[in-house]
């Protein structure tokens, strides 16, 4: 950034945060805050007398500290919170997801998660409402889709807001290497993304595949399968 060192918070004997030079030490902004954040994207979130806002590399408040809360900046945004409302700012201090959301989550490819009047949607960067706040939960888009909650059932939706995989399911994951992890009358399964049966439903647990493996649990055995549903070791508990 501008040929800047690499910088690092620290507490002076007062109790106060400023940054200092990670290699040699050298003090470049003074102890002055109540908290300091880890620089991000050229800025870094600070606190003082419990309202946060964003200062640069030169100590200068570049977003007023004018926040009960702020998340570091990610691809130009940054979530903050204002009286029990959240939403996202750019380094200007613009908000652009307006702060009205009981609940944000942070974002996946594209969209956000938002909680408005008990109900989950979700948002693109630009702060628009693409589905409108209509599910008990979710757990945000992976893979062109997400699991979502309506009553005590599960399913998936896709970026449209089209349910895909009817709510017919007591718990599930969002899917990870095309499969996701459902719980039916009891039991865990996988199914595939056009709904149908890729594991069946016989496990007491499950988790989502990584690399092709998924930990899960079947009677008093925890295991580890491939895409198969083929054992690769197992340890009673």
């Amino acid at each position: 950034m501008g040929g800047f060192p690499d910088l690092e918070s620290f507490k002076d004997e007062s109790g106060k945060y400023g940054y200092r030079e990670k290699l040699s030490g050298k003090v470049f902004i003074a102890p002055q805050f109540d908290a300091a954040h880890p620089f991000r994207e050229g800025v870094a979130v600070v606190m003082i007398d419990h309202k946060y806002g964003f200062i640069d590399r030169h100590g200068l408040a570049v977003v007023k500290l004018d926040y009960d809360w702020a998340n570091s900046f990610h691809n130009g945004l940054a979530m903050v919170e204002r009286n029990g409302r959240y939403g996202y700012i750019n380094q200007e201090g613009k908000e652009i997801v307006p702060i009205i959301y009981e609940h944000i989550a942070e974002f996946h490819e594209g969209l956000a998660p938002v909680k408005l009047h008990e109900k989950w949607g979700f948002i693109t960067r630009s702060g628009n409402a693409v589905i409108q706040p209509r599910y008990d939960d979710t757990w945000g888009f992976r893979e062109s889709l997400a699991a979502v909650r309506v009553d005590e059932k599960w399913g998936f939706i896709d970026k449209t807001g089209h349910l895909l995989i009817p709510l017919i399911y007591d718990y599930a994951w969002n899917f990870k290497e095309d499969l996701a992890a459902v719980k039916q009358d009891g039991k865990w399964g996988f199914i595939d993304k056009a709904g149908q049966v890729a594991l069946p439903f016989l496990y007491d647990e499950a988790d989502s595949f990584d690399k092709g493996l998924a930990d899960v649990k079947l009677d008093t055995l925890w295991g580890v399968i491939d895409k198969t549903g083929t054992w690769q070791k197992n340890e009673e508990i």
